[in-house]
């Protein structure tokens, strides 16, 4: 995988849905006539720096991917508890390597289930320790993969290996609806319908994403099929308010799911076929279990799966930020994601609507409008409107947007 240039980033929500940074210091897109010698060099500058930006993430998130599927892999990243002579011997000499991956440790509980822990303490000596691993890195690969796959020919490390292999891969799952009720969280089923506000887009814009909508249909499908409620968030469900469908320069597919159900979307989604798909986790050793996304082969795109943590003392839900320290991310990109953490009341989320995404039944939080104007202020319309004469997307300059982008 990890070919082309995935969309993965809320960078999206500021450079695509077109909408005001928070951060009125940081470089945004320049598009206004310039005047003058000055007002070129500033165009320039931000031509620079629209290049910059957009060759980061050509470049930048690919590794990115890269890294995540190694954290997945059961013999360079699992250990087990239980494990002894050689198998524990190659864990020990792997530690290094789980320790800059995130490694996880498999703790055989008494019923035969697997739980899965962080291994490593990351809140002491961190960067003592990571450069640590970074020195011993290519001997611990080494001997470490070497012993470990030695250990092998014992039965009872094969049986852990396939243990280990079948419980991330399983299939089922435990609903959490009762649970959430409890906590004062509507998640019944959905009764009333959003009504888009019936913006217009160029003929032919319905097929943008159509690839990614096509997932998208497969994977609520599953979490449908487990009792997981879930809605699309940030540019989709933006989409699906002010069209009925995707922006039309829209580049990804966000959906939005409770804490709680991490593991059970991610028993749900291994049900999607691997020829077409890859489950990735994307959680942060500050907050595991909390950020999943999907790649989709034929498009080489990801659709992001975002937690939604429950405050039951304050009815709030709060987005977890998972990559917020996260050492591969810079902070330009982290300023512009912490504008989606600003909690959100329970009844402003549920009980969810349904809409629709281009024909695809989606989910969206009870008060869309209020849900979106968190993220996007208070004007919701497009900041680009369809031109009938000219086929094309004019902006229109009396939305708030540009004058407090260009207001600087």
């Amino acid at each position: 995988m990890l070919l082309g240039k995935p969309s993965t980033s809320r960078l999206a929500a500021v450079y695509l849905k077109e909408q005001p940074p928070t951060h009125p210091k940081l470089p945004v897109k320049w598009s206004l006539p310039a005047k003058g010698y000055l007002g070129k060099i500033l165009l320039m500058s931000g031509r620079l720096w629209d290049f910059f930006v957009d060759t980061m993430i050509t470049l930048f998130l690919p590794l990115v991917c890269s890294y995540f599927t190694l954290t997945t892999s059961i013999f360079f990243n699992v250990s087990a508890q239980n494990g002894t002579g050689l198998e524990w011997a190659g864990n020990a000499l792997l530690a290094p390597v789980q320790y800059l991956l995130a490694g996880k440790e498999a703790i055989e509980k008494p019923d035969g289930s697997w739980e899965f822990v962080q291994r490593f303490d990351y809140k002491n000596a961190f960067w003592i320790k990571t450069a640590s691993s970074v020195i011993a890195l290519p001997p611990s690969f080494l001997l470490g993969s070497a012993v470990k796959g030695l250990s092998f020919v014992d039965k009872k490390a094969r049986g852990h290996y396939a243990a280990i292999q079948a419980a991330m891969s399983s299939q089922k799952t435990h609903s959490h609806l009762a649970y959430y009720q409890e906590m004062g969280l509507q998640v019944g089923k959905a009764m009333e319908t959003l009504l888009p506000q019936g913006h217009e887009r160029r003929p032919g814009d319905e097929q943008v994403l159509a690839i990614e909508k096509e997932a998208l249909r497969e994977i609520t499908a599953l979490l449908n099929g487990a009792n997981i409620p879930w809605w699309v968030d940030c540019g989709t469900c933006l989409g699906a308010y002010r069209y009925g469908g995707v922006i039309p320069w829209d580049s990804d597919v966000d959906i939005a799911v409770l804490l709680p159900d991490f593991e059970n979307v991610r028993h749900a989604l291994n049900q999607l076929d691997p020829s077409k798909y890859i489950v990735q986790d994307w959680s942060s050793r500050e907050h595991p279990d909390s950020y999943l996304k999907v790649y989709i082969r034929k498009s080489n795109s990801l659709i992001d799966i975002y937690h939604f943590a429950i405050h039951p003392e304050t009815k709030q839900l709060c987005y977890i930020l998972s990559l917020e320290t996260n050492m591969f991310f810079p902070e330009w990109w982290k300023v512009r994601e912490r504008r989606f953490t600003v909690p959100v009341a329970f009844d402003t989320v549920f009980p969810l609507k349904r809409g629709t995404l281009d024909g695809v039944e989606v989910f969206v939080p009870n008060d869309t409008k209020k849900y979106l104007q968190r993220y996007y202020g208070e004007n919701l319309d497009p900041v680009k409107i369809y031109d009938t004469a000219t086929g094309q997307y004019e902006k229109d300059l009396s939305h708030p947007y540009w004058q407090k982008v260009y207001a600087k």
